[in-house]
């Protein structure tokens, strides 16, 4: 994922990973993607790539919160950078430690591994070359960790901004654990089960001559059982938000059209196979000037169906935006409708409905207060009826919407209290507790229920609860839950 992940905003001194609660582990490992520690809950990870570690600005680190039958909580998490002791590496001013992660069980042990990206890492005389951590879970959590091999020879310059783009399935079926590693030089596929020494059991590596790859994602179009790659450009003259290519390896390949800068797979229209939604957050615009075809004002998603042949390029992909019948709000140039994407059924209709995070919404007065649009599946796919929206604003949601809050920046769906029931949580940078004098930001979490969200039961997290004080020039605002 891009930087959207969970920025969270930090001055750390601290050097050690901070120590968990007292727990009793679970007699054997849960297998669950994203359950660092076995207890049966999957547990959310917060990144903080600007963060300051021992006065080295931008260093990065991630913080990791343990899930339980009420939702992740700041009584129970875990700060990791690359001055934590089992971490490889050092911590370094603007290596951007947990600018992107993952997640999946890589060693087969039946805990989930977490995987940090750090573009930015300097490799020996190659600046900016870039580096994947990988930290390996178990009974008490992520504890000691190890490099992923990177690119060699001509892929290994510098400048290669090698893990700016992070994305991990863990083993199912006949199908292996696989990850997928983008940078500006090149595209590395690696598959497990891993050693403890990160060594995969295989790995290519692929270069697009079209463009760097920023991004990529992985998920299974086809319902074959394997995997497929999304990868997703760096912004293109004709592909303003950037191109998208699925399993770009393969001969002939080329972009769909229409383009965006982030990508989920899930079934929304209840086939049974994975469909690609897309968010293209642009005003389509290129330096001011308008791009026909390649967006739509205020932002925009397009929902690409999966099929036992995959994605067609050649069809027609449903698009919606804030012009939809049914679709809150009205398109308006800056809103960011399709900033982040997720998918889950949170009705239990047997169709993926989505979230799609709007955070340049106005809410009266208060400009780039932000939103999450949530968007229903159905048999035919979303319409944009029944969407509806979700803000500071809304009864029972803690806070208030205020300028520049930019609620909706990344959105994540994931069962995270162990009930069958997906919780929504929402990255807000801009949010400033109260008293602060900045915007140290936090997430939000809604709860899931047999009928959909409850905004009652909703709760929030900031800055300082996980650890992070409260003065600080940047924002934790980027969530990636399993």
């Amino acid at each position: 994922m891009r930087t959207r992940v969970l920025l969270l905003a930090a001055s750390l001194t601290a050097t050690g990973l901070l120590a968990l609660p007292t727990t009793t582990a679970a007699a054997a490992p849960s297998r669950l993607a994203g359950d660092f520690n076995g207890d049966g809950y999957r547990d959310v990870v917060v990144a903080a790539p600007d963060a300051k570690i021992s006065g080295k600005a931008e260093a990065g680190a991630v913080v990791v919160l343990y899930g339980s039958a009420s939702g992740p909580r700041a009584a129970k998490k875990q700060l990791i950078s690359q001055a934590s002791s089992g971490v490889t590496g050092a911590a370094e001013s603007y290596d951007r430690f947990g600018q992107t992660v993952a997640v999946a069980d890589l060693d087969a042990d039946g805990y989930a591994d977490l995987l940090v990206g750090t573009p930015y890492e300097d490799v020996g005389d190659a600046r900016d070359r870039g580096s994947v951590t990988v930290l390996w879970g178990g009974a008490q959590g992520l504890k000691s960790g190890a490099l992923l091999p990177t690119p060699g020879g001509r892929y290994g310059d510098a400048g290669c901004i090698y893990g700016v783009g992070l994305a991990a399935v863990q083993a199912s079926g006949r199908a292996r654990s696989a990850v997928s590693v983008a940078g500006w030089c090149a595209t590395r596929s690696l598959t497990g089960p891993f050693t403890r020494a990160g060594k995969p059991a295989s790995a290519s590596t692929s270069a697009m001559g079209t463009g760097s790859v920023d991004d990529t994602v992985l998920g299974d179009l086809d319902g074959n059982g394997y995997a497929d790659t999304v990868a997703i450009t760096v912004g293109m003259s004709d592909l303003p938000e950037g191109a998208v290519y699925v399993n770009p390896a393969a001969s002939g390949n080329r972009p769909l059209p229409t383009d965006g800068d982030n990508a989920t797979v899930g079934d929304v229209n209840g086939d049974g196979f994975g469909d690609l939604v897309i968010g293209d957050p642009g005003d389509m615009e290129v330096d001011g000037t308008p791009q026909p075809g390649t967006g739509h004002k205020g932002g925009q998603i397009a929902i690409w169906p999966g099929s036992a042949r995959g994605i067609d390029p050649a069809a027609r992909p449903i698009l919606i935006n804030q012009s939809t019948p049914g679709v809150p709000g009205a398109a308006e140039s800056g809103d960011s409708f399709g900033t982040d994407v997720a998918v889950a059924d949170i009705d239990h209709d047997g169709y993926g409905d989505i979230a799609v995070g709007t955070p340049g919404e106005n809410l009266g007065s208060a400009g780039d207060a932000g939103t999450v649009v949530v968007v229903p599946g159905g048999p035919q796919g979303p319409t944009g009826a029944r969407s509806f929206s979700l803000s500071q604003s809304s009864a029972g949601v803690p806070g208030t919407a205020e300028k520049a809050d930019r609620f909706g920046t990344t959105v994540h769906f994931a069962d995270l209290s162990k009930d069958g029931r997906p919780e929504l949580v929402v990255g807000t940078p801009g949010e400033a507790p109260a008293g602060a004098n900045r915007d140290t930001g936090g997430i939000w979490v809604f709860r899931g229920t047999a009928t959909g969200l409850s905004l009652g039961t909703s709760y929030d997290v900031m800055a300082g609860e996980v650890g992070l004080p409260t003065m600080s020039d940047t924002n934790w605002a980027s969530v990636q839950a399993p």
